[in-house]
């Protein structure tokens, strides 16, 4: 899957063009690979890395989606799975801020 959002990279950009885009593309993750694949669950963080390097999903974005269980697009449990397996990602945006505050003094 991470080799077609690359594929797919330009064509996501223009259809990703506002934060609402951004949350119902998080919504289609959810239900991609907590309803229809959940094999794909230990794949989310490559796949939020994924749009995240391709200028697709916004940092502050991802992080807000990270900390809220929503059942806007899934049910509850699926939404905790989901956001519980994306906590590698969460953790790496976190680190590399960090990183770049620390390079600011």
């Amino acid at each position: 899957m991470v080799t077609e959002i690359k594929t797919y990279a330009p064509l996501f950009k223009k259809m990703v063009t506002s934060e609402k885009h951004q949350k119902a593309l998080l919504g289609g993750i959810e239900r991609l690979v907590g309803i229809s694949h959940p094999t794909l669950i230990p794949s989310v963080p490559k796949i939020l890395m994924a749009f995240y390097q391709a200028d697709v999903l916004e940092e502050e974005l991802i992080k807000q989606w990270g900390t809220h269980v929503s059942k806007k697009y899934v049910d509850r449990d699926t939404s905790k799975k989901v956001r519980k397996a994306s906590e590698p990602f969460l953790k790496w945006l976190e680190e590399a801020e960090d990183s770049d505050d620390d390079d600011d003094d």
